[in-house]
């Protein structure tokens, strides 16, 4: 078997995030054995990944074993995402940024499908919240905002400050 743990670069913390390094790493490997793995760190539309490729066998387990392990996983990684989720929309406080939130998700998400991209690799939710509290007007106020850059702003500028523009004469 084989698996590929991807972290990408915590631009507010200015490191990677070893906790989650360690968990990825070691429920991949509860009850295996390693055969070989291989680190590497990848830039991706400049932004920096660490990436390790694990290739590994599974010990068998029972089917009461392999229940138990999938139930404790599976809330352990909804709980994190929930309370990660929770925090950035707590940012949010008004029904407009809410709104425009959840447009400029959509807006990600269409890009995403459509260049093959994960969506935090075209924007973090964070970086969405950052621009709706920025709420910037041109294309240098934009590049400002931690985390878009001068390459974002290239490439995705034009369609987010039509979006600002668009939905701030819609709510007026």
């Amino acid at each position: 078997m084989f698996k590929i743990i991807t972290l990408p670069f915590d631009e507010d913390m200015e490191e990677f995030d070893q906790d989650r390094l360690e968990r990825e790493f070691l429920f991949a490997l509860k009850d295996s054995e390693i055969k070989r793995y291989k680190p590497e760190l990848v830039e991706i539309d400049g932004r920096h990944y660490w990436t390790v490729f694990i290739e590994y066998e599974k010990k068998k387990k029972t089917e009461k074993e392999n229940n138990l392990c999938k139930k404790n996983n599976d809330l352990e990684r909804t709980s994190a995402l929930e309370n990660k989720k929770r925090l950035l929309e707590e940012e949010l406080q008004t029904q407009y940024e809410k709104e425009l939130y959840d447009i400029l998700r959509e807006w990600r998400m269409e890009q995403s499908q459509d260049l093959g991209y994960p969506p935090y690799i075209i924007a973090s939710n964070k970086l969405l919240v950052d621009i709706i509290k920025a709420r910037p007007k041109n294309f240098e106020e934009l590049e400002k905002i931690k985390g878009m850059g001068r390459k974002k702003t290239k490439e995705y500028g034009r369609e987010i400050l039509l979006i600002l523009e668009n939905f701030s004469e819609a709510s007026d």
